[in-house]
């Protein structure tokens, strides 16, 4: 797998989240199962019958670019090499109390990409726990950043220092 193919990076840019990245890795899979099935030319060509139309202008982009292979053993290798290469993307676990709008999940996942210099997926579990505030996970590191937290410290500060 050719993982500094740019052409993955276009894939990488469409999703930012967990769900996101495994309907795209469905997708890729499915039009590598279906994909010479009577026909020829470029993949959004073979694909745009049986595809969602949220992939074929990836494909396209691609194309223009001159980054898509155009035999057919090398399209079924690229579309399984894609498949990898986003299987293998950074993935931090966020914890919140609430369900976001796909707004906060793309800058959410954004700026955790900046701060780690790589894409980064964002694997969202909803904790309705948590007052305000996220857990992070990483690399078997995690980071509490929550209101919960900081009233568990500050409660537990007051009930150990001494009543005047």
């Amino acid at each position: 797998m050719d993982s500094n193919n740019p052409a993955f990076s276009a894939f990488a840019n469409t999703i930012y989240d967990t769900a996101g990245l495994n309907r795209l890795i469905d997708d890729l899979t499915l039009i590598e199962r279906s994909l010479f099935k009577d026909k020829s030319g470029p993949i959004s060509a073979k694909a745009r019958d049986f595809t969602t139309g949220n992939i074929i202008p990836v494909f396209e982009e691609i194309e223009k670019a001159g980054l898509e292979p155009t035999t057919e053993a090398k399209q079924s290798a690229f579309l399984k090499d894609a498949a990898g290469f986003l299987q293998a993307l950074t993935v931090v676990k966020v914890t919140i109390a609430f369900d976001p709008t796909f707004n906060l999940v793309i800058k959410l996942s954004n700026q955790l990409s900046q701060f780690l210099g790589k894409k980064v997926i964002l694997d969202l579990i909803i904790d309705e726990n948590i007052i305000g505030g996220a857990i992070f996970e990483y690399n078997g590191l995690q980071s509490t950043q929550t209101l919960q937290t900081k009233l568990e410290s500050q409660i537990k500060g007051l009930l150990k220092s001494p009543n005047p």
